[in-house]
């Protein structure tokens, strides 16, 4: 049973797991309103919410894919952001109700697949090799075979699991600084993603979240001036309750962070962002260049998401006193409002 989220008593297993969770097996919860009384089958269906994501990150190019099935529709979009010249593409999808969308609750070789018309993205995740396999076909000739490794160096993600509001709960597993190797072909060119020194981040996030949820993120991946491997993740919001995702890794290694401050204009999110943890190790500014926006406003459904992409400048801390300085490595943030 140790390999599954919820146990063979209907609990669901909840803080910070040092081995991993094969299955999220949520159908075997038991799962009442704050009242003790059983939650229905279809309120139960439409309760719980799963996305995927997979970004990359260089001077070259910097590219996101998500897939989301929040029951009344599933979403997924991709972009494609170069630096240099400041050129983004973007696509985005819709299904009612997540008709042409499969995910699977398999945090660690799953897939999540996707498909509209001739467009086509799929997510895979290996357990040996560790892994992430994503494949996009797009109808206009953008393509992404990519693969994120979590062997080179070996990484410890990042699996986390806690309370919801009164009776949900959310599982996640991340990961940053993973190295990144492949092909991608965009407006007009092919990116081989190891030449172009890529470093990706990885989210699996799964639950019966709050039915209104906000969050900010943050994120970075990148090479540091002695030619460690540094990747970021911090939250606020969401998993947060008794125990945080927050967290850094170097070459792997996961160092983790207290609870974390997102000071930012939400009125302007393209100022500067200041981003701070409690225990004084995380001190951060974050630059946006460009970002990716999703907006639904219905009776019964509505979101308003913001991903931001840019340059990151400060310093990370170890709990041994290493000071790690970070001086434009590229990364995400998010603001994001969901009625779901």
């Amino acid at each position: 049973e140790s390999h599954r989220l919820v146990d063979g008593e209907g609990l669901v297993r909840l803080g910070i797991f040092a081995q991993p969770i094969h299955e999220v097996n949520h159908r075997d919860c038991t799962l009442t309103d704050p009242f003790g009384s059983p939650i229905g089958r279809i309120r139960r269906h439409f309760a719980f919410k799963q996305f995927q994501f997979l970004g990359a990150l260089s001077e070259h190019l910097v590219f996101g894919c998500a897939i989301a099935d929040v029951r009344y529709v599933a979403t997924a979009f991709v972009y494609f952001y170069e630096p240099e010249s400041r050129k983004l593409t973007e696509h985005s999808f819709k299904l009612p109700f997540g008709i042409g969308a499969r995910l699977d609750q398999r945090p660690e070789d799953g897939t999540a697949s996707f498909g509209s018309g001739r467009n086509r993205i799929v997510m895979t995740g290996g357990r040996n090799p560790r892994e992430r396999r994503l494949s996009v076909r797009l109808t206009g000739g953008a393509s992404v075979e990519a693969v994120f490794s979590e062997e080179d160096p070996p990484m410890h993600p990042m699996a986390i699991c806690t309370k919801a509001g009164a009776q949900g709960w959310v599982f996640a597993r991340k990961t940053a600084g993973l190295h990144v190797t492949g092909l991608v072909e965009w407006n007009g060119a092919k990116y081989d993603l190891e030449e172009i020194r890529s470093y990706g981040h990885h989210d699996w996030s799964a639950g019966y979240m709050r039915r209104r949820t906000f969050w900010n993120w943050g994120c970075l991946a990148g090479r540091v001036a002695d030619g460690r491997v540094v990747g970021l993740n911090v939250s606020c919001g969401v998993n947060e309750t008794s125990f945080t995702e927050n967290c850094f890794w170097v070459d792997g290694q996961l160092h983790k962070l207290d609870t974390v401050y997102f000071d930012h204009d939400p009125g302007n999110l393209e100022k500067p962002w200041r981003i701070t943890s409690f225990d004084g190790r995380l001190k951060l500014e974050f630059h946006p260049e460009g970002k990716h926006v999703e907006r639904i406003n219905t009776w019964i459904l509505a979101s308003n998401f913001n991903q931001l992409f840019g340059r990151y400048r400060g310093s990370l801390e170890t709990a041994k006193g290493e000071h790690i300085v970070v001086n434009g490595m590229l990364g995400y943030v998010e603001s994001h409002y969901a009625k779901w």
